[in-house]
């Protein structure tokens, strides 16, 4: 077994949604189960809450696995070169997202009842990890992660299986385009639960993803967030002073609302947008939501981002 990778809000007591049984084109509900149950059961070990299920990270990861199996590849990236939180954001998640990469290769036929032992294994393994090398078991047992989505895909003796994870806890949001010319205008608003408390966002900025070769997108086995552009702190006016008056990019309420509205950058990239809040009196920064908007002199979104937008309803049916 080869393992690639780095790395409604849960409610303690309350039920945690699992996948929804098995229905056509959406197979392994019983194995997806099985993984969050057992990634529950390492969290609740440690005293952290369980991650429910969201079928919104589901379905990125069936895409990617789906994607690495054709290719044969085993990692975070596709020959697209297309980076994990890239396609979460553009089928329209909105948490702050990380993701595992289990890959399992053998000469025999994996059948329904090998499955749940071969992604057992592999969970044990990402949990068996030890520092510094421990990328996998520090996403899963992230205190701040809140949701999970597994992703599957099998053919013959290959498995590929992704934990797309998130920290998800905005009641409302609304985002800016996912596409969007140089300089444009753009905003995003929303609320947070009771207790997180809106504090900053980061402006991070990366060229357009670009085509990998196979030993270009096997060598990545980890990954990071882009560089920062820009970073607004809450109700900070910006700007000169003088007869105008200095407006606060970022603002936010004692309520969990905020709003931010900025201009997009003057080339064309990936601008990530993430937003960074405490949680009730402490004093850590944690990110919890994130924005995505595709920068073209066009306003045009490329084929390879294209095809992860077109997933952002759900996949086609057959």
């Amino acid at each position: 077994m080869l393992l690639a990778g780095c790395a409604p809000l849960n409610v303690p007591g309350s039920p945690v949604p699992l996948p929804a049984a098995n229905t056509p084109g959406k197979p392994w509900s019983a194995e997806r189960a099985a993984v969050v149950i057992q990634v529950n059961a390492a969290r609740a070990e440690l005293g952290l809450d369980p991650l429910a299920y969201d079928t919104t990270l589901e379905r990125v990861g069936d895409a990617h696995c789906a994607t690495l199996l054709e290719e044969g590849g085993d990692g975070h990236f596709s020959l697209s070169g297309v980076a994990p939180y890239l396609r979460y954001l553009l089928v329209g998640g909105s948490g702050f997202h990380r993701e595992n990469i289990g890959s399992y290769s053998s000469t025999a036929r994996v059948d329904a009842g090998q499955l749940e032992h071969v992604l057992r294994r592999s969970i044990n393994r990402m949990l068996d990890e030890v520092p510094p090398q421990d990328g996998h078991r520090r996403s899963l047992l992230d205190p701040w992660v809140t949701h999970i989505g597994v992703g599957l895909a099998v053919q013959g003796g290959e498995v590929r299986m992704a934990h797309e994870l998130a920290t998800e806890v905005t009641e409302r949001w609304l985002g800016p385009p996912a596409v969007a010319m140089p300089r444009a205008a753009v905003a995003l608003e929303g609320r947070l639960v009771r207790p997180w408390r809106p504090a900053a966002v980061e402006v991070l900025w990366d060229k357009l993803p670009h085509a990998l070769t196979d030993s270009e997108a096997r060598a990545i086995r980890s990954y990071g967030y882009p560089p920062r552009r820009a970073m607004f702190n809450a109700n900070q006016p910006e700007g000169e002073s003088g007869s105008q008056p200095r407006i606060a990019p970022f603002t936010a309420d004692g309520s969990g609302g905020f709003s931010f509205r900025w201009s997009t950058g003057p080339h064309e990239g990936v601008e990530i947008v993430l937003l960074w809040a405490r949680y009730a009196n402490n004093r850590e920064l944690v990110p919890v939501a994130a924005s995505a908007t595709v920068v073209t002199g066009t306003a045009g979104l490329p084929p390879e981002l294209e095809c992860w937008r077109a997933l952002r309803l759900g996949p086609t049916p057959p």
